[in-house]
């Protein structure tokens, strides 16, 4: 390869990494908070579907905000690896400090599969969740901050976020 090959191509890659890098160096921090409320009965078959509205607000690195409401779905398919019981169940749900390098709040769109342990009596405390996304491939700590009802659930759960 001749020096001028070797020089045009370390230019070019240099000036290809420089968006990656900066994005790298001032990551986007976003955050989630949703309420969703429905039915949960399944023992492996049955329904499981909670559904409610919240918002992802995100701050990247010059200080900009952005801001996105959101549909959230929390339950499973009619068949799926599930003990629950509860005929009326009110989550409200945060999660805080979402590094991502890209994208703003539609970064985190998208389903995530989890499993849960959720235990209410009237109201009480819940539980933190480790969301897996299916599409994104994000990690996220869901925080149950609140959970109204009464019932059980134990097992594989999908988060949906759009």
């Amino acid at each position: 390869m001749s020096l001028t090959a070797t020089f045009s191509a370390l230019i070019l890659s240099t000036l290809l990494q420089a968006p990656l890098a900066k994005a790298a160096l001032n990551p986007t921090t976003c955050n989630l908070e949703f309420e969703v409320q429905g039915r949960d009965i399944q023992i492996l078959l049955g329904y499981s579907k909670l559904k409610g509205a919240g918002h992802i607000w995100c701050v990247d690195g010059a200080g900009q905000r952005e801001e996105l409401p959101v549909k959230v779905t929390i339950g499973t398919p009619v068949l799926f690896p599930r003990f629950s019981f509860a005929p009326s169940l009110t989550v409200r749900g945060v999660a805080t400090g979402i590094v991502i390098l890209a994208g703003g709040p539609r970064a985190l769109l998208g389903k995530y599969d989890t499993i849960d342990l959720r235990v209410a009596a009237g109201a009480g405390v819940g539980t933190s969740l480790a969301l897996t996304g299916e599409d994104n491939g994000l990690s996220i700590t869901l925080g149950l901050q609140d959970v109204e009802g009464f019932g059980i659930a134990v097992g594989g759960t999908i988060v949906t976020i759009e």
